[in-house]
């Protein structure tokens, strides 16, 4: 029995039969040719099925080695000297190790950062292809060959990286260019697409068809359909047997057929076969005007930069769309700690004016981004505001897993939301939060709104000339 992560409610107890876990770890293993020579690190919460799958069910399938890191706290060092060849991570260890890397590059000289950022500009333009064996010209396998040298290799040694035959990541959606920075560095990271109830895999990415967009094809023995609405079903050896003491969500969530209903809404592409995942099916909504609404691809854009550590969206049956944010401590701090700013806590610093000018910044270079994508160029950021305190699990705002309890926010924060859209240049708010130790309190601070410069798309001018 492994549990959900509990994203949209309380986590439930998933009954899997070992069958199950065999089925789903032989052909998973078989996809990737994953061997007994394989090396990874068991440091997964023991009640996930991502833990189970890759450190229990494949180890065992393969007979591959598995190593236990000291204590949480040694684990980045605990990788750096085992160096996996076969690596899983959720989006957020991911993104937090890529800040870090920014971090350091700040604090570096002036030649090594010029090192880097022209070296790490060559990696993104070459990087994936050389890794898909794609054909790459000579001069700029070369130059990519320099830059393994000076910059990749070591910097990959110091991820922990160095030796990673094969990496994974899923459990919700993770940023297009965190993606692809990974990638560029020579490392195989694919996505994938699965949940506690399929036994981890519903579909993988094959090695040469890796994209940042999808999530792969079919795992070999799952079969998939979307229905009317664009909700995504899959049936497979490795669906679960039932929810633990819960026949009713059990009845709601598969069908008598096997079918299970993954709570996700998206499509395969024409001719590739590849399953795009747009959003959590109860989260795609439509703006006022009838246009898609789908706030995760948006806030994924937003966490691509290192100060940036939560970003929610809103816009559901809206005229536009606005965004809280959730300021990276480490990051901001150390930028406040080079420009001499001083700061007493986290609220001080979230509400500093340079703070929240960069931040803007980063929203309106989104825009810009979003601008050029004609399935979601509406679902620009025009309002935001940077929240006062860190969303936290113990206050119910996200999952142990760090997925953001959207609705929970919604209430919790109604008076934010509303100030968000009456045109409201200020609030003042006070939040309930839990400590370390268990108890209540609560905080109270005024909150800056922004407007944020948005791109007219091409429609919107014609229209705005007329």
């Amino acid at each position: 029995m492994l549990y959900t992560s509990g994203t949209t409610g309380k986590p439930k107890g998933v009954v899997l039969s070992n069958r199950n876990i065999i089925e789903a770890s032989r052909s998973s293993a078989e996809f990737d040719k994953l061997s007994r020579d394989e090396e990874v690190l068991a440091y997964l919460p023991m009640a996930w099925v991502g833990d189970f799958i890759f450190s229990i069910g494949q180890a065992y399938w393969c007979g591959f080695c598995v190593n236990c890191p000291e204590s949480v706290d040694t684990m980045q060092t605990d990788l750096r000297e085992i160096g996996p060849t076969y690596y899983f991570a959720p989006p957020r260890v991911f993104e937090s190790q890529l800040t870090n890397v920014m971090i350091r590059m700040e604090d570096a000289g002036r030649f090594k950062k010029w090192l880097f950022d022209r070296f790490m500009a060559h990696a993104r333009k070459v990087g994936p292809a050389i890794l898909d064996g794609k054909q790459v010209s000579a001069w700029d396998r070369v130059k990519y060959a320099l830059g393994n040298l000076f910059i990749y290799g070591p910097l990959k040694d110091t991820l922990g990286f160095g030796r990673v035959r094969v990496g994974y990541t899923a459990g919700e959606a993770i940023g297009p260019e965190i993606f692809e920075f990974y990638r560029s560095l020579g490392i195989n990271l694919k996505q994938l697409y699965g949940q506690t109830e399929a036994s981890v895999f519903i579909t993988l990415q094959p090695d040469g068809e890796v994209r940042n967009d999808t999530v792969g094809v079919a795992a070999p023995g799952v079969e998939i359909r979307i229905d009317e609405s664009g909700e995504v079903f899959y049936r497979s050896p490795g669906t679960f047997e039932y929810y633990y003491k819960n026949p009713e969500s059990t009845k709601s969530t598969k069908d008598p057929e096997g079918w299970v209903a993954t709570g996700d809404a998206g499509f395969f592409e024409e001719g590739s076969g590849h399953l795009r995942i747009i959003d959590r099916a109860k989260d795609v909504g439509k703006m006022a005007d009838g246009k898609m609404f789908a706030p995760k691809y948006v806030e994924n854009k937003l966490k691509f930069y290192p100060n940036i550590l939560e970003a929610v969206v809103f816009g559901n049956q809206r005229d536009a769309c606005t965004a809280f944010i959730n300021i990276d401590l480490n990051a901001v701090g150390n930028w406040a700690e080079r420009n001499n700013i001083g700061y007493a806590s986290y609220q001080e610093l979230a509400g500093h004016p340079k703070v929240l000018a960069t931040i803007q910044e980063h929203v309106e270079e989104v825009n810009r981004s979003l601008a050029e994508d004609p399935m979601l160029s509406h679902c620009q950021v025009h309002r935001f505001l940077v929240l006062h305190k860190e969303l936290d699990a113990d206050d119910g705002e996200m999952t142990r897993t760090r997925k953001v309890r959207r609705g929970v926010i919604a209430e919790k924060f109604e008076d934010l939301v509303g100030a968000l859209y009456d045109g409201s240049t200020e609030i003042y708010t006070t939040t309930e939060v839990t400590y370390e130790d268990g108890r209540k309190g609560a905080i109270s601070a005024t909150l800056e709104i922004r407007d944020a410069e948005v791109v007219p798309v091409e429609g919107e001018k014609k229209v705005a000339a007329e």
